[in-house]
């Protein structure tokens, strides 16, 4: 549909953004129900800019990626009980004005592993990174009674995270990257990548040592630009399960979709159009 004075505005907020595949996605959604709607990118300056925004343009809703998931929280007027627990947001709505904050990044991530055939009940689980990806993740997998360790670069940060989980749930424990060595994932059987390293431009960056790989493993990078990032070739070669950030970033954004419209998210619509600009991307 074209846009005209009565299209309804959706966007996403982030910096980065204009790499983002999410425009393709909700456009397409949007196209194959009939809405008049569009969905735009925009990389503000700071996240108190986006909610300016929101009110001042009337944008319905928005996605909110790096770096605006948690400090976004000082800006809003309503936060869902489930993201305030987890400590930030992904989803924003402008319910006439008052805008609330949601997150879809836990559901769009366990989504992604089962879907992939990945059972999470009591698996031991290195969620790498220690963000507002990171802390909806690993919130979502406690919830599905997964064993959850937090590592990052920095020790205090993956310590205060796996701290904060522990007001909801038992044994989060935490740890360095640069403490892991060659036997150290032997305990773990998935492994998730929150992190923006081996995003593009970056993509001979891995969060972690491939060498630490080994077979049986679950290997999952919610990077998706590029598809198979550094870390994800690593471990296909090594003998893993590889998720695609691509599959997290489908479930998350039909999450979203949901709640913007009230209405079903048509899934394999949002698939389509992600495979076809991943393709086209590829190609240039």
């Amino acid at each position: 549909m074209k846009p005209d004075a009565h299209t309804i505005l959706y966007c996403l907020f982030g910096r980065p953004a204009r790499h983002s595949l999410s425009p393709a996605m909700h456009n397409a959604a949007f196209e194959h129900l009939g809405m008049n709607a569009v969905y735009l990118a925009f990389e503000p300056e700071k996240p108190l800019d986006a909610v300016r925004a929101m009110r001042a343009l009337g944008i319905r809703g928005a996605s909110i990626t790096i770096p605006f998931k948690t400090d976004i929280l000082d800006h809003i007027d309503e936060i869902d009980p489930l993201a305030e627990k987890i400590g930030s947001v992904n989803t924003l709505i402008n319910d006439d004005g008052i805008i609330k904050g949601f997150n879809t990044d836990g559901h769009g991530a366990v989504r992604a592993l089962l879907a992939n055939g990945v059972s999470i009940s009591g698996r031991k689980t290195l969620v790498v990174g220690n963000g507002g990806s990171a802390r909806a993740i690993a919130f979502s997998l406690l919830e599905e009674k997964a064993e959850v360790t937090i590592s990052g670069r920095n020790e205090k940060n993956a310590g205060a995270l796996a701290s904060d989980l522990s007001r909801y749930f038992k044994d989060v424990k935490s740890c360095r990257i640069d403490s892991l060595t060659n036997g150290s994932l032997d305990e773990y059987q998935i492994l998730i990548n929150t992190t923006p390293v081996g995003m593009f431009p970056d993509i001979g960056s891995s969060p972690i040592d491939p060498s630490l790989l080994r077979p049986g493993m679950t290997v999952f990078d919610i990077v998706y630009a590029p598809a198979r990032t550094r870390l994800l070739g690593s471990a296909e070669s090594a003998g893993c399960r590889i998720v695609f950030g691509t599959e997290m970033l489908l479930y998350q954004g039909a999450r979203q979709f949901e709640l913007w419209t009230s209405g079903q998210a048509p899934v394999e619509t949002m698939r389509d159009a992600l495979i076809r600009n991943m393709k086209n991307r590829q190609k240039r």
